[in-house]
C-alpha cells in the first residue's frame, strides 16, 4: 500500500470515530489541508434555506487576522458558484473567476482553489474550500478526487454525529465565529 493510500485511510479512520459534528468538522479541515497541502481550509454549512453559509469555519488564519476581516462570508461570489451549483471547482487563480470580488481588507491574498460539496442524507450541507496549494500553483485533479471522496466520508460521519446527539437531519445552528 502506497503513502497515499495510507493517509487516506488515516483520514477517514479520523473522521469516522464517534465524534460530535464540531470534532468531525474541524477534522475534515484539518485532514482536507493534509491530503492536499493547501494552506487555507474553511467549511461553509448551509442555512435552513440552502441559499447562502449559516456558518464558516476556518483553519490556516490566525486569530488577529480573521478579527481584521470582519464579517464572515455569506455564500456569494466564487463561494456562491458552489452553494448554487454542489459540484466541485477547481481553480488555477480565484481572482479571474467571474463571480469573484475583491477580498476584504485584511483577508489574505489567495490564488489556487478547490470546492467540494458536502451532501448528508442526500441533500446538500455545505462545502469544503481549500486555497493555495503549498509547494506548486494550483490543485489536481489527485487533489480533487481525495478531497471528494473526504467529503464522502464527511458526509457519513455527520451523519452519524447528528442521529448520535439526537439533532436529527436539520442543519447544525449557526454560532459565533470559529477559528483556530
Amino acid at each position: 500500500m502506497d503513502d497515499g493510500a495510507r493517509a487516506v485511510l488515516r483520514v477517514a479512520r479520523s473522521v469516522l470515530d464517534d465524534s460530535g459534528v464540531d470534532v468531525v468538522l474541524e477534522r475534515v479541515l484539518e485532514s482536507a489541508r493534509l491530503l492536499t497541502g493547501a494552506q487555507y481550509a474553511a467549511l461553509g454549512v448551509l442555512d435552513d434555506s440552502r441559499m447562502g453559509l449559516a456558518r464558516f469555519l476556518t483553519l490556516g488564519i490566525d486569530k488577529a487576522t480573521r478579527r481584521e476581516i470582519g464579517v464572515l462570508p455569506r455564500g456569494r461570489g466564487v463561494l456562491g458558484v458552489l452553494v448554487a451549483h454542489p459540484v466541485p471547482l477547481r481553480l488555477a487563480d480565484v481572482g479571474s473567476h467571474p463571480r469573484s470580488y475583491e477580498f476584504p481588507l485584511g483577508h489574505p491574498q489567495m490564488r489556487s482553489f478547490l470546492g467540494v460539496p458536502v451532501f448528508v442524507d442526500g441533500q446538500p450541507y455545505g462545502n469544503l474550500y481549500l486555497s493555495d496549494k503549498q509547494d506548486e500553483t494550483e490543485f489536481t485533479e489527485d487533489d480533487e478526487e481525495a478531497v471528494a471522496l473526504l467529503a464522502e466520508f464527511a458526509s457519513v460521519a455527520i451523519e452519524r454525529a447528528r442521529h448520535h446527539t439526537g439533532s436529527g437531519s436539520r442543519p447544525i445552528e449557526p454560532r459565533g465565529p470559529k477559528t483556530p
